[in-house]
């Protein structure tokens, strides 16, 4: 740990006793220390997916052809080189390989067969065709985990399209629920899709893995961004598909609760409030001197509350504008009501919490200088995660992979099993705490993977069950949602006879998880080493809202307060205006699918020795996470381009491009000429006003999707592309090396042939589901509902 080229995160709350043990080498490099990972991947999916893997001891390789990859071109730059590229590729040895040459081809093929797992997110059927595929990779290593992850799937009418983050913003419907009701679909400002898409990736790829070490089986796991972008959105999704609603924009409020939205104190400053509780609706009542609106039929419930939604925010509005936000502050604290501030890269580099939590981190590039990384989202009570400060320089490792590859000798491994293969997680038994949002989502994950999950509710049942819209059952759509597949139990946890029926339950689980707060599952006898005592094998996930250091590890939170304080307000809308949220509940999703990561990686640490530990997440930190390539960009730029992928906060609103019937996201592929660009122009009948702008002529590559001339060019585009239907205007982009999309509503996509053909949504009765996002050899499990009560 004195290593000053490593940044490690230990726990802090925990004595000697629960801490690494600095004689075992395996428990400090993680717990993936062992495996090797080949990524061959490229842009950002399969290169951070890779990058987890790293941060979780993994030994990762990646190969580049030798011209650099796609994403070596985006901006900003820093000294010359593009810091998305240099945040996505820690963690990694980088070698420049041409597989076109044979002899390249062959090291290329050599590293995949000492490798455990291969990482690739090409478009569907390349592997295969540039000598990398499964088939062939698969005879001279059976035990292989091979991943991919296409844009849109590996069958359907899309299936050979190409797509970057902003595509599948349009298509996914990720944009058609950001916005205010009476405007138009918006898509974020910042890159969300490729690192969540990467989230995912990285648990399906851990999935094969465990398939791997427990029954001997490779396997081939598939995903997609399209899918990975549709489960992201699955409590949204679900309010349509089990309740036949409409998912509409609502600005900053939210569909499920309320008040729950940003209002403006009298200093000006927006204060995000959330409300998804009733103890913290009572809470701001009290705090806002308005008690007797918990007795007004209108606002008894929450669903009452969502159903008078406006009359609510103009009530709560009112009394907010009369005390500055600082008054605020003091009475929310008091009566424990979620709270929370729009933050930039300047509040969040110094704040206590982020700082005392590690949730940013310095690395060192020397090609580059010092440069922000998110944290690490995990803390392993035994085998700390940790990244590497220096980044590599491309093609670095290229003679030191191309002589001895991954290098070292190992035993070599067990034959492969012949057996049928079966669920990954079959036989585990898991122990769901938790409650809401985000711990729900990982118990549905692991339960798709095979587990047999059981949820622990307390004698008024999970909170979630009484958020809107409600389904027949009685119950909420988004509870119906993530909590099916689920055993349950009722259990009073705050009194002793529970708590000892909750120990007897965990006594033989290989998971618990809770998201109880730091410090509860101590107070209530259940924490690790108590819990431990009796199971050393258990992996105990705790999920907090802030961390578990720091002023604000015992404050309350929500979506829309982690959505603020992680920046994601300032991705949307414009600056000087009320904010605007993200209308899918990323901050759950997200954190549900990286604590998924952090889960399984315990659990084949455990397969392998036995040894379970304890594993710490928070919303904030994994949020933080997500947006490195944010805070890597936000450093010390060469410039200020404006609408490059991570330096266009100041921007307006990203609508897309409008035809006469929708809008379409367009951008350029690297095989688009300036000939054929121009030869396009010509066809949309914009050439010769294009060509009166000298800045844009020069700058051509850049002048739409995601350059930092699109912004100036907008106007242009815009005009020219209202003479055509949207299907004319994509006709003629994709003939012309131009990838582009048009932008759908996520209840219509649900129907949509792609969607469809990858099975992504199935029927259980009357009743509709968004499944896990993969497509595996061991399947998914049948669905069954949610238990009807607690």
């Amino acid at each position: 740990m004195g290593n000053d080229r490593l940044v490690s995160i230990h726990p802090k709350a925990f004595n000697e006793s629960a801490m690494p043990d600095p004689q075992n080498q395996q428990d400090t490099l993680g717990p993936l220390a062992g495996i090797r990972v080949l990524s061959i991947g490229s842009s950002i999916v399969g290169p951070w997916a890779a990058t987890l893997m790293g941060f979780l001891g993994a030994d990762v390789i990646k190969i580049e052809r030798p011209t650099g990859e796609y994403i070596r071109q985006l901006y900003p730059l820093q000294k010359g080189m593009s810091t998305c590229y240099a945040s996505t590729n820690v963690n990694q040895r980088i070698a420049e390989l041409d597989i076109k040459d044979p002899d390249h081809l062959a090291i290329v093929q050599g590293l995949a067969k000492d490798a455990d797992i291969l990482v690739e997110n090409f478009r569907a059927g390349v592997g295969h065709r540039i000598g990398l595929g499964y088939q062939t990779l698969s005879q001279s290593n059976p035990r292989l985990v091979y991943g991919s992850s296409t844009g849109w799937g590996d069958v359907g009418p899309m299936h050979d399209r190409a797509a970057l983050d902003p595509h599948l913003q349009a298509f996914t419907g990720f944009g058609s629920l950001n916005g205010m009701p009476d405007s138009k679909p918006q898509m974020v400002r910042y890159i969300h899709m490729d690192p969540s898409a990467a989230t995912f990736f990285t648990g399906l790829m851990l999935l094969g893995l465990i398939e791997q070490q427990r029954f001997g089986h490779g396997s081939w796991v598939k995903t997609s961004h399209l899918a990975s972008g549709i489960a992201q959105q699955m409590s949204r999704a679900a309010e349509g598909l089990l309740t036949g609603k409409s998912v509409d924009r609502l600005g900053a409020a939210a569909s499920a609760s309320a008040p729950n939205q940003c209002f403006c104190a009298a200093d000006g400053r927006y204060i995000a409030i959330a409300c998804d509780r009733q103890k913290q609706w009572e809470g701001l009542a009290r705090a806002i001197g308005e008690e007797e609106l918990t007795a007004d039929p209108r606002f008894m419930t929450n669903v009452d509350r969502v159903e008078h939604r406006d009359e609510l925010a103009q009530i709560v509005a009112a009394a907010i504008a009369t005390k500055p936000s600082r008054w605020w502050v003091v009475q929310f604290q008091h009566e424990s009501v979620p709270h929370g501030f729009s933050m930039s890269f300047d509040d969040l580099v110094n704040h206590s919490q982020i700082v005392d939590n590690e949730y940013l981190v310095e690395a060192h590039p020397p090609h580059m200088g010092p440069m922000h990384l998110g944290g690490i989202p995990w803390r392993f009570s035994h085998t700390p995660a940790h990244i590497t400060r220096r980044i590599a320089i491309p093609g670095e490792h290229t003679d030191e992979v191309a002589k001895q590859g991954f290098g070292g000798e190992r035993e070599a491994p067990d034959p492969t099993d012949q057996s049928d293969i079966t669920l990954p997680l079959q036989g585990i038994k898991v122990i769901d705490a938790t409650q809401g949002y985000a711990g729900p989502f990982l118990g549905l994950l692991l339960a798709e993977g095979g587990a047999e999950v059981i949820k622990v509710e307390p004698p008024e049942g999970d909170w979630a069950r009484r958020l809107a819209p409600r389904t027949a059952t009685g119950n909420s759509a988004l509870f119906e949602a993530f909590n099916r597949n689920k055993q349950g139990v009722t259990l009073n946890l705050n009194d002793a006879a529970g708590q000892k029926e909750l120990r007897a339950l965990v006594g033989d689980a290989a998971v618990f998880l809770e998201d109880w707060g730091p410090g509860v599952a101590q107070q209530r006898e259940l924490g690790y080493e108590t819990l431990a005592g009796d199971n050393p094998g258990l992996v105990h996930l705790a999920l907090s809202a802030f961390g578990e250091e720091g002023p604000m590890r015992d404050h309350p939170s929500s979506e829309l307060v982690i959505q603020a304080m992680t920046g994601y307000l300032r991705t949307l809308g414009n600056l000087d205006e009320p904010p605007i949220r993200v209308g899918a509940d990323i901050v759950a999703t997200c954190t549900g699918a990286m604590a998924f990561v952090g889960v399984l990686a315990a659990l084949f640490h455990r397969e392998k020795t036995g040894c379970g530990q304890r594993v710490a997440i928070s919303e904030l930190g994994a949020m933080m996470s997500i947006r490195t390539q944010q805070w890597a960009a936000m450093t010390n730029p060469d410039e200020w381009l404006g609408n490059s992928y991570c330096t266009n906060e100041t921007d307006g609103p990203h609508y897309g491009y409008q035809t006469k019937d929708r809008a379409v996201f367009l951008t350029p592929s690297t095989a688009l000429t300036q000939q054929d660009f121009f030869r396009m122009l010509k066809e949309f009948g914009m050439y010769d006003e294009f060509s009166e702008n000298p800045e844009l002529m020069k700058d051509w590559w850049h002048s739409f999707g995601i350059g930092f001339q699109a912004r100036h060019a907008q106007p242009l585009w815009d005009k020219y592309l209202r003479n055509f239907s949207s299907q004319e205007a994509l006709d003629i982009l994709n003939r012309y090396e131009v990838w582009a999309i048009e932008f759908s509503d996520l209840l219509e996509l649900m129907d949509h042939p792609q969607v469809q053909a990858l099975g992504i949504v199935h029927a259980q009765g009357q009743n509709r589901y968004v499944r896990a996002p993969w497509i595996t050899p061991w399947g998914l499990p049948e669905i069954r509902k949610a238990r009807t009560r607690a």
